[in-house]
């Protein structure tokens, strides 16, 4: 244990010297890439996921789909084997995009309305990329194709689903309790924008810190198609810029369906 630990600690001082050494060497590179980072955040992240993540924090503090729930349980019970609250989750993780499954799977465990296992395999299916990014930004801006975006769109909700369906078997085999909360209509909106708003912050913390690192690689590597597919590795947006008119749709499909390494980053104190 105690080799481990060491050589756990000295990745980390030569990962941080690496940075050091980068920042010194390449200042302006740095600086390019977080201004480009922050316009990200301004033009894109914040407009587009600051609502939808607003929303869904406010549903699961409020409860408000709680009667609903009833209806729906059944279908939840059958194809996923979860109670009728992770129905929202699995629909708000498609239509509003990275993170906003895995924040509200962890709100809802939170909450005591899923449990540690059930909250688990949410997970392994509700982080997906939503309609404005896939549709709008990569199929009709990159590929200048709307068509290719919904196709697009549409496989990966198909892949996320058939995925949650075998997720059900990986459960517990005990009957499955259903919980019902207590609907909340009283809930304070400004709680749901404030926890809102420092979600979106960390993201964007996040999208800047990648798109410094993007920006300095492009320094290093000099050989493109090695850059590229590092790029695409690291974060999702800028692998799909690189991609668009190069490589096939599927490949591109692939790239979003990781997310990027960004993104990962992004949900760790959710998964935690």
């Amino acid at each position: 244990m105690t080799v481990v630990k060491v050589k756990k600690e000295y990745f980390s001082i030569i990962l941080i010297l690496i940075c050091l050494v980068v920042l010194f060497r390449y200042p302006d590179e740095s600086k390019s890439g977080v201004m480009k980072g922050i316009e990200i955040c301004l033009y894109t992240i914040i407009p587009s996921l600051f609502p939808f993540m607003t929303l869904s924090t406010y549903i699961v503090k409020s409860n408000i789909l709680s009667p609903f729930y009833k209806l729906l349980s059944g279908t939840s019970k059958v194809f996923f084997k979860q109670p009728a609250c992770a129905i929202s989750v699995i629909i708000l993780s498609m239509v509003g995009g990275f993170p906003i499954g895995i924040k509200m799977a962890n709100d809802l465990y939170m909450q005591g309305q899923l449990t540690k296992e059930q909250a688990q395999r949410l997970c392994l299916f509700c982080m997906n990329g939503g309609p404005a990014f896939i549709i709008t930004a990569v199929g009709v801006n990159m590929l200048g194709s709307a068509k290719a975006g919904v196709i697009m769109f549409a496989s990966l909700c198909f892949s996320s689903l058939i995925i949650g369906i075998f997720t059900r078997f990986l459960g517990d085999k005990n009957e499955l309790k259903e919980h019902t909360p207590k609907r909340n209509t009283l809930v304070s909106l400004s709680s749901a924008v404030s926890d809102a708003l420092q979600s979106v912050l960390g993201i964007c913390a996040w999208v800047v810190i990648f798109s410094a690192i993007t920006n300095c690689l492009k320094i290093c590597i000099e050989i493109e198609n090695v850059y590229t597919a590092i790029s695409s590795f690291l974060e999702v947006t800028n692998g799909c810029v690189m991609l668009a008119g190069k490589m096939p749709i599927p490949v591109i499909t692939a790239i979003i369906g990781f997310g990027g390494l960004c993104v990962h980053c992004q949900v760790l104190s959710e998964l935690k």
